[in-house]
């Protein structure tokens, strides 16, 4: 059997959630806003969009997973318990809908709030997910000494977490560009 990667999930999650809320905090409201000709989303729309996947991820693990107690954070996500889907005028049919699977029309269509607003949103989701991963890297560290079946299931969680880490990174990738196509300037040229 080979050996397990080692990795750091905590530490990775961190880091990422720096530089996206970093490179968003570079950004005016207009540079967040916009959005070129024809296509359905802003930068706004990537970083709304990620704030609810990390918002979701997290409140769906403590709700599925008999064994994480009150300690992991509630099982309701951010965006219900604060009314945000009423709060910025969201269309009802959007729900609990992290972004995933909108047709075109239907993005581009979204009161994607202020920049600050959202970030703020984005800032508490990652919070929650990175505290959430603190606490089951610190309680479960290693296999040894749990009941196998959820030593399995601790396994998938933190694959999960990675996952989320790389659709982090495909959106930080999205929202660069986009700022390149405005200001001619991308994380890999100088900036102005």
């Amino acid at each position: 059997m080979p050996a397990p990667a080692i990795y750091d999930v905590d530490e990775s999650s961190r880091e990422i959630h720096r530089v996206v809320i970093e490179f968003i905090e570079g950004l005016d409201d207009d540079q967040f806003r916009w959005r070129p000709t024809g296509y359905a989303t802003s930068i706004g729309f990537h970083a709304w969009h990620l704030a609810r996947e990390s918002d979701y991820l997290r409140a769906a693990i403590v709700e599925r997973v008999e064994q994480l107690g009150p300690e992991y954070g509630p099982p309701t996500e951010i965006w219900v318990r604060d009314g945000l889907l009423e709060r910025w005028g969201f269309p009802a049919e959007i729900g609990t809908a992290v972004g995933t699977g909108l047709t075109d029309e239907v993005a581009a269509s979204l009161p994607i709030p202020a920049r600050d607003e959202v970030l703020d949103y984005l800032r508490r989701s990652y919070a929650e997910l990175e505290g959430f991963v603190a606490r089951l890297d610190a309680d479960y560290p290693n296999p040894e000494g749990i009941d196998p079946a959820f030593a399995e299931r601790v396994g998938r969680i933190r694959l999960n977490v990675l996952n989320f880490l790389t659709h982090d990174c495909r959106h930080l990738g999205m929202m660069e560009v986009l700022k390149g196509l405005q200001t001619g300037f991308g994380s890999a040229t100088e900036t102005r």
